[in-house]
């Protein structure tokens, strides 16, 4: 695919002159290049991004089942713990370290070891958790905390999020304008923005469903026994492309 250039533009003076009119740049003031929001490759940035986060996979099934098993709060931490891979995917990825790591496969194939086992631990633990939800029972914040620390390491074991961070991002960005760096911190941070919200509308809308059923115990049992078979299919996804 051809690289979309996204930014570029020059910064103009438009003291004393109304707006819309092309007005010379002042003398000796120093041009800057900007971030051309309004170019339709942006917009095709945004787009792009929008149909990537909102499309169910395998965050979003992590997500949910939190949601399912933890309420609407554990939800919504599993979708910030989310976030918090993504944006450090996106920082390797402006500095060139997902670019080196995605040229060596014996390194994504170790991420992609790492990412089953951590799975399968997450699966038994929600399996033999048998305590009640999020709303009814009473969780610290050490909890929510904890849930997002481990959605955040399942993000950054995932080398499929290092390989896609390197094919997607560069493909906006432009040798004009800002450092391609900025660039790709900029785009990283809008599209992890994106991701958050898609995710966490499902970890709430999950969550809310979950917890009308909360006086049911026999059915928060299954739920947790649920959600652990979920981590277990995640596992085994990622055990297909070892």
């Amino acid at each position: 695919m051809t690289p979309v250039p996204v930014f570029g533009g020059k910064l103009e003076a438009s003291a004393g002159k109304p707006c819309g009119e092309n007005v010379p740049p002042m003398e000796g003031a120093e041009q800057q290049p900007v971030m051309d929001v309004q170019s339709a490759s942006f917009v095709s940035f945004l787009a792009a991004a929008a149909i990537v986060c909102f499309t169910p996979g395998p965050d979003m099934l992590y997500v949910m089942s939190f949601g399912v098993s933890q309420g609407r709060r554990g939800g919504v931490s599993a979708a910030a713990g989310v976030a918090a891979g993504m944006l450090a995917h996106a920082v390797l990825c402006a500095f060139g370290v997902s670019l080196v790591v995605s040229r060596y496969p014996v390194i994504l194939s170790a991420f992609k070891v790492v990412g089953l086992c951590y799975l399968i631990y997450l699966g038994v633990s929600i399996i033999r958790d048998k305590s009640d939800m999020a709303v009814s029972a009473v969780r610290s914040r050490q909890t929510y905390g904890r849930i997002a620390y481990r959605a955040m390491l399942v993000n950054l074991a995932n080398p499929k999020v290092i390989v896609f961070y390197v094919a997607f991002l560069p493909q906006f960005t432009s040798s004009s304008g800002w450092p391609v760096p900025a660039q790709l911190l900029a785009l990283g941070g809008i599209f992890v923005a994106i991701g958050f919200a898609a995710d966490a509308s499902v970890g709430l809308a999950s969550g809310a469903l979950a917890e009308r059923f909360t006086s049911n115990k026999g059915l928060t049992r299954k739920i947790n026994v649920g959600a652990g078979v979920v981590m277990f299919v995640l596992a085994g996804v990622l055990a297909l492309d070892i």
